[in-house]
């Protein structure tokens, strides 16, 4: 083969092999940047999934009887954790909070998996919001009395949630302080509750958010709405 032929053969092989090398290395680039895709997106919804989990929208299980007739053992809710940043919660609310003994919640806070599984005795509660800062509470003749700034004379509270023929028990007067709140189980029944009744009031500080969306049963599911009073 002349020494020119011989060139331009060697000339095309090389561009050949270069260009065989070239979609080579564009292939793996592809590859690498696909697989790097993958991974950005598990990342992304992870980190998604987390804030929404722990700082947005918590899931939360009901044990025991406290807030019956319209909550029940059993059930899960969503819990809303990002409204009260922005506002303060109002008459009615279903609340969840902290346990109200500091000892306690210590205890709980001082582990993730304490915090997220086995709580035990110290397992968070589950109220609804009576009264608010400023107001004086008082329980008496099974009934609860609410004085405020609107009603210096005082109003009895109507509670539709309450069984019927089911009165409030106690003799007390709580006057509620700044942040704090009075809460109460819906389950008026003799020992079917622990709350305000018995702890004292709630400070705003331990309050985890209130109840948004009834998840279980199917057939009970839905977005929950204050009671009007």
């Amino acid at each position: 083969m002349p020494a020119k032929c011989f060139y331009v053969y060697n000339i095309k092989v090389m561009e050949e092999n270069n260009t065989d090398l070239k979609l080579s290395e564009v292939k793996k680039v592809k590859k690498e940047s696909f697989w790097w895709e993958i991974i950005k997106t598990i990342l992304v919804v992870g980190l998604i999934v987390f804030v929404v989990r722990f700082y947005i929208i918590q899931p939360y299980y009901i044990i025991g009887s406290s807030m019956e007739p319209d909550y029940h053992n059993g059930e899960y809710l969503f819990i809303d954790e990002a409204s009260y940043h922005f506002t303060q919660p109002k008459r009615g609310d279903v609340i969840v909070f902290k346990h109200p003994d500091e000892a306690c919640t210590a205890f709980v806070e001082g582990s993730p998996i304490l915090k997220t599984f086995l709580q035990g005795p110290c397992k968070n509660y589950i109220k609804r919001v009576i009264g608010l800062p400023g107001e004086t509470v008082k329980i008496a003749d099974g009934k609860v009395i609410i004085v405020n700034k609107e009603h210096p004379n005082g109003f009895t509270l109507k509670e539709s949630y309450i069984a019927p023929g089911v009165q409030t028990l106690g003799d007390q007067t709580f006057t509620v302080g700044k942040d704090e709140y009075f809460v109460l189980g819906d389950n008026r029944k003799p020992n079917a509750s622990s709350d305000s009744r018995d702890w004292g009031l709630l400070s705003k500080n331990y309050i985890v958010g209130r109840a948004l969306i009834k998840l279980l049963p199917v057939n009970e599911a839905g977005i929950f709405k204050s009671p009007s009073y």
